[in-house]
């Protein structure tokens, strides 16, 4: 079965904001190449819980993204953050990669990290993924 973290990175694919294994990444920030989207996943919210067949309704995984620019380019980063966050905030009730998403929530506004040890802006973005399981 996909996960959460396969789901987000299909669906960045196929809206255009990367490759997998060349500019966008799952669970891994490579130092190569300089401008690369990466997705993470984090501890979720409590879940729904249920009498059903699964063990619980609805799940609530919360995933990172981070964006990071060419060096000393944050403009570029910021702008590519903002452009995913309102990308993924879009998603609802849809099934991407067998994962049926009710929702992915902004939990706020993008998140300015600072510049890596080469002088690479990288701006961060949280979500919360309303998953439902049937």
């Amino acid at each position: 079965m996909a996960t959460i973290l396969e789901a987000v990175g299909d669906y960045l694919v196929s809206q255009s904001q990367g490759t997998l294994g060349t500019d966008l990444f799952l669970a891994t920030m490579p130092e190569t190449p300089d401008v690369i989207v990466t997705v993470y996943e984090n501890a979720g919210n409590k879940p729904e819980m249920t009498m059903g067949s699964s063990p619980w309704a609805i799940d609530r995984p919360l995933i990172q993204v981070i964006c990071r620019g060419s060096r000393q380019d944050y403009p570029t980063a910021r702008d590519k953050a903002e452009t995913i966050r309102a990308i993924l905030a879009a998603v609802k009730d849809t099934t991407i990669s067998t994962i049926k998403i009710m929702r992915i929530e902004s939990q706020g506004s993008v998140i300015p990290l600072g510049e890596d040890d080469n002088q690479r802006p990288m701006i961060s973005m949280n979500f919360e993924c309303m998953v439902r399981y049937d």
